[in-house]
């Protein structure tokens, strides 16, 4: 299992951001196998449009990386750990994930498929995120199903809602491929670069919600938009910790 960043506690007031990324094979029962999750934590009293715009933000993270095909199992459980820390602390902070539910159910249903503990916390994060809207405040917010400005597009996928705020969210990392296919790839090979594209395209999914969860209390009309570069914070806060960031197809993203 590889493990980037030094996230222990979250700590209140904080906007979570949680992303899982998982190979797939729609041709069987139980065939999404998780390989990949992250927790992204920002501080939400200290987040404003101009250190948005600057790529001047800092936030902290933990992210679990699977080396080996079988180490899914490790990975559920490991994740079942940061949902517990994640329900402690939902009534200060506020947790987002684009199609979060998804991310959920597939941790949630290889685990009971494979008899994995309990995942107690798991299954209460899945009842939290279907009665999120019944809450007195938000505690979960699901990006992809509830931001509602008039002005954005048809389609929800990541990509294009960040594009409706403006938020420019290029990622180069798949252009070539898919994600199952590289992710084979990195567990015949043991190939770095996979690793660290994929690695980081994660961590930007988390950070991204997070952002757009922010931005769809702050900017109510078109006009209150402005262009931000998400890949300058990206580079920001992570470039001691992935060689791909400092690599000349990254260093193109900062210049958009």
């Amino acid at each position: 299992m590889r493990i980037k960043g030094n996230l222990s506690n979250i700590p209140d007031n904080s906007i979570i951001g949680f992303d899982a990324e998982w190979t797939k094979n729609y041709k069987i029962k139980n065939g999404n196998i998780p390989f990949c999750f992250s927790v992204v934590v920002l501080d939400a009293q200290t987040l404003n449009m101009n250190l948005l715009e600057d790529g001047d933000i800092y936030f902290e993270y933990i992210q679990y990386y699977c080396e080996t095909p079988t180490e899914f199992k490790d990975l559920v459980l490991i994740a079942e750990e940061w949902i517990s820390k994640i329900l402690g602390v939902l009534n200060t902070c506020v947790l987002c994930g684009h199609q979060i539910s998804s991310d959920f159910s597939v941790l949630y249903n290889i685990g009971k498929a494979y008899n994995i503990s309990s995942l107690v916390c798991l299954e209460k994060i899945r009842s939290e995120w279907k009665t999120r809207k019944k809450a007195e405040m938000i505690h979960i917010m699901d990006t992809r199903y509830d931001i509602t400005k008039e002005f954005l597009g048809k389609s929800r996928r990541l990509v294009d809602m960040c594009n409706d705020f403006l938020l420019d969210v290029t990622q180069p990392e798949l252009k070539s491929s898919s994600m199952t296919k590289l992710q084979n790839i990195f567990y015949d090979k043991h190939d770095d670069n996979i690793y660290e594209r994929i690695a980081v395209m994660n961590l930007r999914h988390s950070l991204c919600a997070i952002v757009l969860c922010w931005l769809n209390e702050k900017v109510v009309n078109m006009d209150q938009r402005r262009t931000i570069n998400i890949n300058k914070s990206v580079y920001n806060c992570l470039n001691q910790d992935f060689d791909w960031i400092n690599s000349k197809d990254f260093s193109v993203l900062l210049d958009r």
